[in-house]
């Protein structure tokens, strides 16, 4: 096959228009620190229970928090997956520019949400029985986990709605707004924990209820932005529909295979924990869980920059953006997290006074130093899970997921008969290598596909535009065009419409740092162009009410183009021109 179909150096001998990643290297950029404050406050909301609890009332009451975590997780795994394909499937439809199909997601989703929140209030009763049961605690431990599983079990349903809330915000690009509701909740929940376990001495109970209030609170500001603020729940008359439901159940099943496993190492951890340390294993588990916590809301900074990129590359069939948008994530989540490695194995005190721990249970240092070890692997699992979401590869990360992480729980048993038993965390590390070199090798699998499934009628085209150099780039476009014996009349269609859009970027931007990707797909009776830049909105229609920039040259374009379609999204104008027949 011929590698022009791909290689964009090829396109031009000095490089001057390849596809740089600038533009999405500015977003990431952008979207990381509000991402990072967001996933911080949710840490708050998660750890401060344990925190408050274990500098207040002591190490046993840090124990129960942490003995209940395999509840709080497993009731998370509705969640994640109403959340994470509801994620998928909304900003796939961006991507394709599929207004009638978003409108039907959102009216699917809208079901799907009161339906799961009420079966969770439900059935999280006796699931959680039957978890607190199986440990066979102590009347003293038994009565501290249930007293906080209470809270904790109220706050479900509308930590459900939340999450999905959360997701939704992420692809439309509302990072601030994202920002100042987790401050917000975590806020409320810290000045409630105090409050509850403090002056009103009502101990761990308190810290639940703390966190139930939080929740509601969380949830219904979320709801009101939403409705008021949103169009996530306009759904233009489109009525609910099955086949989308599964579609969003599918593509949120790697995500919910992923907190499932999770669930069950957690319960099958506790379980050894006890077993091995007695019930101070889950104060180590407290502290351990407390690193991960941490590593996570970091990694889950990148990977929610990332998230709305991806599936908007994605359903564009973006190919040559959604790889150097990986590149860039994987790069920067790995950095942070070993980052954070490198400062456990140097200060593991630290983090065990943070929890309030003075007498540091007999191998606590040990275990959170190999427990460590495995955030070499996590930044990259994380992406890689999110890139085969949206690239609708779920039946493999779905399998991988379960297969890799079932293991943890039955090395974590191997290593607690046959070594000490801080040997135990060793688990995550392998399960987590297991993950991703089974990760890499399917990613590169897709690599190869994705340059060999185009036909040799088929040529594409992704290059990097300055808008100075616009008119210099559309004449090696038409250039190009003809050493391959591409179709005249599209390229030179194609090639004045990037003309154009860089204009419009230029024309509309307050600064010169404006970067345009373009994407040029040639068939054999016709073409696509898509334009993507981070030029101020551009409003293509006839509206005085929404008309902010008037693109004098947009009817250039309709004249050019078979269709033209367009949208404002993630801060980016966001265009697709098609030529010819098809």
């Amino acid at each position: 096959m011929n590698e022009n179909n791909y290689a964009v150096s090829d396109f031009r001998t000095d490089n001057e228009f390849k596809f740089d990643g600038d533009l999405t290297k500015r977003k990431l950029k952008q979207y990381f620190p509000a991402m990072l404050m967001t996933n911080l406050s949710t840490l708050l909301l998660i750890t401060v229970d344990g925190l408050v609890v274990g500098n207040f009332c002591g190490s046993n009451a840090l124990s129960s928090v942490n003995i209940f975590q395999p509840a709080t997780v497993t009731i998370g795994i509705i969640s994640a997956l109403i959340s994470a394909g509801a994620s998928a499937r909304l900003s796939q439809g961006m991507g394709q520019i599929d207004i009638k199909g978003l409108y039907k997601t959102r009216s699917t989703l809208r079901v799907i949400m009161i339906l799961t929140a009420i079966f969770i209030s439900l059935a999280q009763i006796p699931l959680v029985y039957l978890i607190i049961s199986s440990y066979h605690l102590s009347p003293d431990m038994n009565s501290l986990v249930w007293s906080y599983a209470i809270g904790i079990m109220i706050s479900s349903p509308f930590g459900l709605i939340s999450t999905i809330g959360v997701l939704q915000l992420q692809i439309i690009g509302k990072m601030k707004v994202l920002m100042g509701l987790a401050a917000l909740e975590g806020a409320v929940n810290l000045l409630l924990d105090l409050l509850f376990v403090g002056p009103l001495n009502m101990g761990v109970a308190g810290a639940g209820y703390g966190t139930a209030a939080a929740n509601v609170v969380r949830c219904t500001t979320t709801l009101v932005y939403l409705i008021w603020k949103t169009d996530l729940f306009k759904t233009g008359g489109e009525k609910p529909s099955l086949r989308e439901a599964k579609e969003i159940l599918v593509l949120g099943l790697p995500d919910s295979a992923n907190q499932a496993m999770s669930a069950l190492q957690n319960y099958v951890i506790v379980a050894v924990l006890l077993m091995a340390f007695g019930e101070s294993g889950g104060t180590i588990k407290g502290v351990c869980g407390f690193s991960y916590s941490i590593a996570s809301a970091l990694v889950g900074g990148v990977a929610g920059s990332v998230r709305p990129l991806c599936g908007l590359f994605s359903g564009a069939e973006n190919f040559k953006g959604l790889r150097v948008l990986m590149r860039q994530g994987i790069g920067a989540a790995t950095f942070i997290s070993m980052l954070l490695m490198a400062v456990i194995e140097f200060f593991p005190e630290l983090l065990y006074s943070l929890n309030g721990v003075k007498d540091i249970p007999t191998g606590g240092i040990a275990s959170l130093r190999i427990h460590a070890l495995f955030f070499i692997f996590l930044g990259t699992n994380e992406l890689l899970r999110l890139y085969f979401t949206n690239r609708k590869i779920y039946k493999f990360s779905t399998a991988i997921t379960i297969i890799g992480n079932a293991t943890l729980p039955l090395f974590a048993f191997i290593f607690a008969q046959l070594f000490a038993p801080e040997w135990v965390w060793f688990s995550y590390f392998v399960s987590q290598a297991i993950i991703f070199v089974a990760n890499l090798i399917r990613y590169f699998i897709e690599l190869s596909r994705d340059k060999m499934k185009r036909d040799d009628n088929e040529k594409d085209i992704y290059l990097t535009v300055n808008p100075a150099e616009a008119v210099e780039c559309s004449r090696q476009i038409r250039s190009y065009a003809k050493e391959q014996g591409i179709n005249s009349k599209h390229a030179f269609r194609a090639a004045l419409c990037v003309e154009e859009m860089a204009a419009y970027a230029e024309k509309t931007h307050d600064s010169k740092e404006v970067d345009i990707q373009v994407m040029i797909r040639f068939m054999k009776d016709n073409a696509i162009l898509m334009v993507i830049d981070d030029g101020k909105c551009i409003y293509l229609n006839n509206e005085e009410a929404n008309q902010k920039i008037v693109t004098s040259n947009y009817g250039l374009l309709k004249k050019l183009s078979k269709t033209v379609e367009y949208q404002y999204v993630l801060d980016m104008n966001y265009t697709v021109c098609r030529y010819g027949m098809g």
